[in-house]
């Protein structure tokens, strides 16, 4: 019953995350070894987002350590149950941490059994988009597992990275590291023995667990700083010669983003105040950068348009019987997130009332379905949730040859300030690309 309740969690997660996000990126996936247990660490931004990501990542559901408090919820008990998670007690919360000898104890069977655990260890949510302090649970855990029987144990950090944790239809990344071997980490410590578990083991290892992940999380100040610096990277990678539909990849622009932040301010300062100014002048004229980037004839713009409507117009049909049948679910969780107060927990609070109204959608167009077989009706929950997803793709994609066009017929207006701008454009790309130069 576990296995199953297990793959079918997992499915459901990659069919929302599908829905939630435009792009999944995950980024080092060869470090993952199925057929050694797991203690996989990540960091903490985006509540049950970040859970569902890293079920995403793994392709399963590992057991994930939780907060006691969420038991305090009868509501939320039946759905920790189902995602079998174990609960462990923070001093934060009110709770007795004594009690945690049998979260060890518990994650160490599963580990024992060549199984997989995740684990938050920052032991809450952050409040920036940068790692918080590392505690001790995970070493600890790690090391209980080994003593217990966990036989080449591997720690696995990942960052989770968001190009916004509140919009739909957003981007999201999911960096894997190059895992920890304990039993390796713990013989090039002097520390061998599986009966070794001192503060100073503990302390090392959490050390080690902490770096590997400051690697990978985000480490900016705050969202502000995020957005401006992925926006530099943006503008700093884009390719002319790609489609105005094409972007630059999360990941990129997460890896040069992050070398920015890791600059002192004086030396970011001179591209912040650049980079407003070439906003600035950039949105008066009218043009996105990717029209003022791009190098496409009037030629090459207008089989753009004309291939995509023709694309828009075979799959018109199907987008418009999944537009109808998502369409009272998709505003329902648009609205979700409105009520939230707590931003931290908007985007989760999304993601479940998708898998509540979304299935519930699909069930109904089933019952209202004109044919009386059961197959018939199975079908339409089965093709609901593609055509609803094919129907998204379409909607966006019209936005955007719209926008394109929009901005093909804008640069031909503007064309006398068009060499002004991005003569900015580059002045800035280049002083982007000195400043790291000059750092390194």
């Amino acid at each position: 019953m576990r296995a199953i309740l297990d793959r079918g969690l997992t499915a459901l997660a990659r069919l929302a995350l599908r829905g939630f996000y435009r792009d999944l990126q995950v980024v080092g996936r060869e470090h993952l070894q199925q057929d050694r247990p797991m203690l996989v660490v990540a960091n903490h931004f985006n509540a049950l987002l970040d859970a569902v990501l890293v079920m995403y990542a793994l392709r399963g559901l590992p057991r994930f350590v939780a907060k006691a408090a969420l038991w305090r919820s009868r509501g939320a008990r039946p759905l920790l149950w189902l995602a079998g998670m174990v609960p462990v007690e923070r001093s934060q919360d009110g709770g007795d941490t004594g009690r945690n000898r049998t979260t060890f104890d518990a994650c160490a069977r599963v580990l024992a059994q060549g199984g997989t655990v995740g684990l938050f260890p920052e032991g809450g949510l952050a409040a920036t988009p940068a790692l918080g302090q590392v505690r001790s649970g995970a070493a600890r855990i790690a090391l209980s597992a080994r003593a217990a029987g966990a036989e080449e144990l591997l720690i696995v950090p990942i960052g989770l990275v968001y190009e916004d944790k509140l919009a739909l239809r957003s981007r999201a990344l999911v960096r894997i590291g190059a895992p920890i071997e304990l039993d390796r980490h713990l013989t090039g410590a002097g520390r061998g023995t599986e009966s070794d578990h001192d503060r100073l083991t503990v302390r090392r290892l959490t050390s080690e667990i902490d770096h590997r992940l400051r690697e990978l999380a985000p480490v900016y100040g705050d969202e502000i700083e995020a957005g401006v610096l992925g926006r530099a990277a943006d503008i700093t990678l884009r390719d002319p010669h790609r489609s105005p539909i094409q972007e630059v990849r999360l990941s990129e622009r997460e890896a040069l983003a992050r070398r920015l932040a890791s600059l002192p301010g004086e030396c970011t300062q001179p591209v912040i105040d650049r980079l407003a100014r070439y906003e600035l002048r950039r949105s008066v004229i009218g043009l996105r950068d990717v029209e003022v980037v791009s190098e496409r004839s009037t030629r090459q713009a207008v089989r753009l348009l004309a291939v995509t409507v023709l694309r828009l117009l075979v799959v018109a049909p199907f987008a418009l019987v999944g537009a109808a049948i998502n369409a009272i679910p998709y505003w329902a969780v648009h609205w979700t997130g409105r009520f939230v107060q707590d931003p931290a927990l908007a985007a989760s609070a999304r993601l479940l009332a998708g898998v509540a109204f979304f299935p519930s959608a699909w069930l109904v167009a089933a019952w209202l379905a004109p044919w009386d077989t059961w197959w018939a009706r199975v079908s339409v929950v089965v093709v609901a949730p593609a055509l609803g997803l094919l129907a998204v793709d379409a909607l966006e994609r019209s936005v955007e040859v719209a926008r394109a066009w929009h901005g093909w017929l804008t640069r031909m207006e503007r064309h006398r300030e068009l060499d002004g701008l991005r003569e900015e454009r580059r002045e800035l790309i280049e002083l982007i690309s000195a400043t790291i130069h000059e750092a390194a």
